[in-house]
């Protein structure tokens, strides 16, 4: 084992109450200087251990904070009807920001450090906000029928949508700024749901053979889902060698589409002369192995999510059937025997995946979707009560 020295650390094994009770290993020893990382130990042989990934966070976090802001307001319009309007919004600051550790050093001309050969750095200079009108009509009708309509007309904007996400420009947040991966600019539900009682008084036992009718069922329909054309970097890389940043936003040059229906996913309607006739590539410098990048900042194209995705429609429907039992020790009265069948998307409507969109500009499919949510499911259930 070499000869300690006050300035390295030493992480062995050899320690002579280790659990095991396994013989030392000198093999096992591992140097680390100051900062923390593996350094050649003095009299190891070379060669020198490799570029390692590391994980850093700030010395000092602020505290994440989200401020919810919410107002109601309710009308009685008479008749079983009740009308509703609202907000509600968010407010998020020191959210955290995802980045390889060696891009924004890269992207500023700063030398890397050759221990460092990449990893996550953590920092908390993310933002978000949520803004949402809401407005709802409720009725109950007679014979045990009620109906509820829910429209949400919002907005959710931020830099970084996951936590594990890295976004195109990680040395200025800003730049990422835009629509959330989750922005759903307008949606409507419509749900209803029946409960008829055929007998009453002293025909409860038929009642509780005959009856026990349940039937639901609810509309989803929203706009869909935001996403970003992009060009794929000459060579791959952006920054550095192994920072992993490998595509940019396209600049808009008009002329596009602007349909959002299946069809156009489908077809890719919106750019009948391919994706680079209606986009250009930004200006950028990729890592070529003497350069870091020192021209940056790059030449920012479209906003990140600006395009609107394909929207969503599908109804879900339940009819269940319970059968009283009667009253018997143990059991008591409620007891009751439930079958059920669940329809999720009844219509089998087709509703594309919204993160299957070809962004590439360069490719010959741009802007068509390559896969599909689910379609019809009908699903059955028993269920036993008492």
């Amino acid at each position: 084992m070499p000869t300690p020295n006050p300035g390295i650390i030493y992480a062995t094994s050899n320690d002579p109450h280790n659990l095991t009770g396994y013989p030392k290993n000198k093999n096992t020893v591992s140097c680390f200087n100051s900062s923390g990382l593996p350094i050649l130990c003095p009299g190891a042989p070379p060669p020198p251990p490799a570029p390692v990934g590391v994980s850093i966070f700030p010395n000092t976090l602020p505290t994440m904070r989200v401020h919810h802001y919410s107002l109601d307001t309710q009308y009685d319009i008479g008749h079983n009807w009740v009308a509703s309007l609202g907000y509600q919004g968010t407010l998020s600051r020191n959210i955290y920001f995802h980045q390889n550790p060696n891009a924004t050093p890269a992207a500023s001309g700063y030398t890397l450090n050759p221990q460092i050969g990449g990893g996550d750095y953590w920092g908390v200079n993310g933002s978000g906000n949520y803004n949402a009108m809401l407005a709802e009509l409720k009725h109950n009708f007679s014979r045990q029928f009620m109906a509820d309509a829910q429209f949400t007309w919002a907005k959710s904007l931020d830099d970084s949508s996951a936590p594990y996400s890295e976004q195109d420009y990680p040395y200025n947040p800003s730049l990422n700024y835009g629509p959330s991966d989750y922005n759903v600019s307008k949606a409507f539900k419509l749900f209803g749901m029946w409960q008829p009682v055929l007998f009453h008084g002293s025909n409860a036992w038929l009642e509780k053979i005959a009856g026990g009718w349940s039937l639901s069922g609810i509309l989803n329909w929203h706009s869909g889902f935001p996403w970003t054309p992009e060009i794929n970097v000459q060579n791959g890389n952006l920054y550095c060698g192994q920072c992993g940043y490998s595509s940019l936003p396209a600049i808009y040059l008009g002329g596009a589409g602007t349909s959002t229906s299946n069809d156009q996913f489908k077809t890719g309607s919106n750019y009948p002369k391919g994706g680079g006739a209606y986009f250009s590539v930004p200006t950028y410098t990729a890592y070529s192995g003497s350069n870091f990048g020192s021209s940056l900042p790059q030449s920012p194209g479209v906003a990140r999510n600006s395009l609107n995705g394909p929207g969503y429609r599908d109804v879900d429907m339940t009819l269940a059937k319970a059968f009283g039992l009667p009253k018997v020790p143990v059991l008591g009265e409620g007891a009751r025997l439930e079958f059920r069948m669940n329809a999720y998307n009844l219509f089998n409507n087709l509703n594309f995946n919204p993160t299957s969109i070809s962004n590439n500009i360069a490719n010959s499919n741009f802007g068509v979707a390559t896969s599909a949510l689910a379609a019809r499911v009908v699903t059955l259930g028993a269920r036993f009560s008492f």
